[in-house]
C-alpha cells in the first residue's frame, strides 16, 4: 500500500525532550513517504492523529482532532500508559502499521456532558475520562444531589462528585477511591469527593442510564464542571464578573454517548491488564 498522500495529525508535549525529539523522527519519516504532517485542525480530515507524551497528551489530542472515525495513537515515553498504544521505541513501526490498516483500533465510550441554568441549556460537553462537578478554590464545600434514572439516589456535601468513563476509571476516579473497569465497559463509575456523608460509595451504572446532578444549595452552590481536567463553567467567576447574574450553573445530566467515542490504535503486544499489573500492582519477582 502506497502512503503517498496520507496525513497526519500530530500533539506534542513541548515539555518533553523525548517527545520532541521523536516529532522530528517523525518529520523526516513522513517527508521520506510523502507523508503530510501538521498541528493544527484544518478542513481536511487527518488519516491518522499521533500524540507524542503521556495520557495527558493523548486526551488533548482526542479534544482537538479526533472525531471517532479518526484513530488516536498515542506514544508514551517512559512507563506505557493506559491510553498508550505503542512504546516509543516503536513509533515509526506503529504508525506505518496504522496508517496501513495493520493496527489493532479500541472504541473508547465518551460522556456526554449537558450543563443547565434552570432551564437553560448552556452547553454540550464531551470527555474521554471524566466530567467533575466540584467546589471552587474559594469554597469550603457544596451540596449536591445525585439522580439516576429520575431517582434520587443521595444528596451531600462535600468537594464535588466525579463521573468517570471505563477509561477514566484508572484516573481521577480511582485515586478518589473508584472501582477499576475494563476499558471495553461501557458503565459510568459515580464517585464522591471528600463527602461529609460516611455512607456514601462510588456507584457503577448500566451504559444506558442517565445521571443528573443538581447543586440544590444555593449557599453552597460556588461549583465549577471540569471536563477532562479543563474547567468549562465556573459559578464563582461567572458571579465576579457579572454581579449581577441570575442564572448559573444549577445542574447537569451525563450519559454515554450514543454517537460519539474514540478510536485508539493499539500496536503493543501489552493488554489492558498487562499494564494494570505493571501500573499499580508492580511487585519484584
Amino acid at each position: 500500500m502506497n502512503l503517498t498522500g496520507k496525513k497526519i495529525a500530530l500533539v506534542v508535549n513541548d515539555y518533553d525532550k523525548r517527545a520532541l525529539a521523536a516529532a522530528d523522527r517523525l518529520h523526516q519519516w513522513c517527508a521520506d513517504n510523502a507523508v503530510s504532517i501538521h498541528s493544527v485542525k484544518d478542513d481536511a480530515p487527518s488519516d491518522l492523529v499521533v500524540a507524542l507524551g503521556g495520557d495527558g497528551t493523548i486526551i488533548r489530542a482526542v479534544h482537538e482532532f479526533s472525531d471517532g472515525d479518526i484513530p488516536v495513537l498515542g506514544v508514551k515515553f517512559g512507563r506505557l500508559g493506559f491510553l498508550s498504544g505503542a512504546p516509543a521505541e516503536e513509533l515509526l513501526v506503529a504508525v506505518e502499521a496504522a496508517l496501513r490498516g495493520k493496527a489493532e483500533i479500541e472504541r473508547r465510550a465518551l460522556l456526554r456532558v449537558d450543563a443547565y441554568a434552570g432551564q437553560q441549556h448552556l452547553g454540550t460537553h464531551y470527555a474521554l475520562n471524566e466530567a467533575l462537578v466540584g467546589r471552587h478554590s474559594d469554597s469550603q464545600v457544596i451540596s449536591t444531589r445525585l439522580n439516576i434514572n429520575n431517582h434520587t439516589v443521595y444528596q451531600l456535601r462535600g468537594d464535588g462528585i466525579i463521573v468517570a468513563t471505563a477509561t477514566g476509571s484508572t484516573a481521577y476516579a480511582l485515586s478518589a477511591g473508584g472501582p477499576i473497569l475494563s476499558p471495553e465497559s461501557s458503565a459510568m463509575v459515580l464517585v464522591p469527593l471528600a463527602s461529609h456523608t460516611l455512607i456514601s460509595r462510588a456507584i457503577v451504572t448500566a451504559p444506558k442510564d442517565v445521571v443528573r446532578i443538581d447543586m440544590p444549595d444555593p449557599d453552597h452552590a460556588g461549583a465549577s464542571l471540569s471536563i477532562d481536567g479543563t474547567v468549562v463553567i465556573d459559578n464563582v467567576y461567572l458571579e465576579r464578573s457579572n454581579p449581577c447574574i441570575e442564572q448559573h450553573l444549577t445542574h447537569i445530566e451525563v450519559c454515554i454517548a450514543s454517537n460519539h467515542w474514540v478510536s485508539l490504535v493499539k500496536t503493543s503486544s501489552r493488554l489492558f491488564f498487562d499494564t494494570l499489573a505493571t501500573e499499580f500492582y508492580r511487585h519484584e519477582d
